[in-house]
């Protein structure tokens, strides 16, 4: 028996070389399409997981300031210190921080001290944020493994009570630093914790937001290589200025003596994209992110965390105009009396 046999069927034909590069090119064009599309619903979605971690967080808060007294957390103390000139304990970071998110993580300040729970994310995904590079920034102390590339620690070989990568920093005018009496590290007036009920308009006073993509925006020289650069992720941030315009954590803060006043930052403060290492920061707030939305200048926006637990989005300068919303008075300082509006 002959083998068979296939041949073309009469009048077919294969593609020419301009019918395969007309294909192409539309499947190129529609995929140019869409791509924007694809972008904008996947930063979408990843502002949403913002929000939605830093309500956790709010709830989080909530649950502490029930526990201790209708009080707010310091934003960091350093492991072994005191808050009072009678038990000074340690005065100096050279064994790390104790920070807010351990506190929110254990439900009781220091419960959590085993090196361990800080050299794995395992738990801590509602501080993390998948608009920020590696979820967020480095702790100023991070274990092993957990660097960020030209970081060095601010106490080397130290690991910080922090979420392993921290997306977000709290209002320090709440949640206040560690300067916890006059005297401490030359503090003229001293940081105090501050009571829920003493927060005037709650839906209009921010409690937490999220930090600048890039550390070098908030890094400090390093100590051991002075090439490298120590990541601040454990200080909080304000919406105030002294006069002159100074904006500076030790200068606005404890270290603001009396009779010296305190004012509002207005929108001229805050610039308007977001600032990158080595830029000009025109105040703290531009410590703050602007994560989310298309790229354009002006445009890019943030989560904010409000003190009665709701998230809104918005661009940092609609947090001093046209309504100052981080405090009606420094009320972490003592004396606050002193703050004035623009």
């Amino acid at each position: 028996m002959c083998a068979r046999t296939h041949t073309r069927a009469a009048g077919a034909r294969a593609f020419t070389l301009v019918e395969l590069l007309v294909v192409i090119g539309i499947i190129a064009l529609l995929i140019s399409i869409l791509l924007p599309a694809l972008s904008k619903a996947r930063e979408s979605a990843n502002a949403v997981k913002c929000a939605s971690n830093l309500r956790s967080i709010g709830q989080g808060m909530a649950g502490y300031v029930a526990e201790y007294r209708q009080t707010y957390p310091a934003a960091y103390m350093y492991v072994g210190q005191k808050t009072s000139a009678n038990g000074a304990g340690v005065t100096d970071d050279s064994q790390g921080y104790v920070h807010w998110s351990s506190f929110l993580y254990g439900g009781k300040p220091g419960a959590n001290t085993d090196a361990a729970t800080y050299q794995t994310t395992t738990g801590w995904d509602m501080f993390t944020c998948p608009s920020i590079e590696r979820g967020g920034l480095p702790p100023t102390n991070p274990a092993q493994g957990n660097f960020d590339d030209g970081q060095e620690a601010d106490a080397p070989g130290q690991v910080d009570q922090q979420a392993p990568r921290m997306a977000y920093t709290v209002n320090a005018a709440i949640c206040p630093r560690n300067k916890f009496y006059v005297g401490f590290q030359g503090a003229k007036r001293a940081y105090q914790f501050v009571r829920a009920g003493s927060i005037k308009n709650s839906a209009e006073t921010i409690l937490a937001t999220e930090w600048n993509n890039d550390w070098h925006v908030i890094a400090a020289a390093g100590r051991v290589n002075p090439d490298a650069q120590a990541c601040k992720s454990h200080r909080p941030v304000h919406g105030f200025k002294s006069a002159g315009g100074v904006f500076d954590m030790e200068t606005v803060g404890a270290n603001l003596g009396g009779g010296v006043s305190i004012y509002r930052c207005d929108k001229n403060d805050v610039s308007v994209d977001t600032p990158r290492s080595g830029g000009a920061v025109a105040s703290l707030l531009d410590w703050i992110g602007r994560n989310h939305g298309t790229g354009k200048v002006g445009e890019r926006k943030t989560n904010f965390l409000y003190v009665d637990g709701h998230v809104e989005t918005k661009h940092v300068r609609e947090t001093v105009d046209p309504t100052f919303q981080w405090g009606h008075t420094y009320y972490s300082l003592n004396p606050n009396g002193d703050v004035k509006v623009p």
